[in-house]
């Protein structure tokens, strides 16, 4: 679900008129916590580098700590807020007459549809990362 409406919605983004300045936020800022968290897949041992983990607990850890916070941030503080003001232009659009909106209605009516499933996710994902966020903690014994 998640590649797939964000690659169409990545596609749709790319239509003169339809949210570039959304863009900056959907598609660069709220993807800081993801360039963390593949440092922080190095330190898995199925995914990442057998044993790295192990050999730097506490740069794991922090690492941990730094993409949770970045996660909260971006994803939990400022994507409601980017998604309410984007929800509301898309809908401000679809309910003019103007002509540039016509034939972007459908698209439109999908990135509304695409937001609202990532937006569940990221409730999903923030889940996620406190309970294998505790895992951890406690296998590091700082918990």
């Amino acid at each position: 679900f998640h590649h797939c409406f964000s690659i169409v919605t990545a596609w749709g983004a790319m239509v003169p008129g339809c949210g570039h300045m959304y863009a900056i936020f959907f598609f660069g800022m709220c993807e800081i916590s993801t360039g963390v968290l593949c440092l922080l897949a190095n330190f898995d041992d199925e995914h990442g580098v057998p044993g790295l983990g192990q050999a730097f607990p506490m740069a794991k850890v922090v690492l941990g700590a730094i993409f949770t916070v970045l996660f909260i941030v971006c994803r939990v503080v400022l994507w409601p807020v980017f998604s309410r003001y984007f929800s509301g232009d898309c809908l401000l659009a679809l309910r003019g007459d103007g002509e540039r909106a016509k034939p972007r209605r459908v698209l439109l009516r999908f990135v509304l549809v695409s937001l609202s499933g990532l937006s569940i996710l990221q409730i999903a994902w923030l889940g996620e990362i406190f309970r294998h966020g505790k895992e951890e903690l406690v296998k590091a014994g700082l918990m």
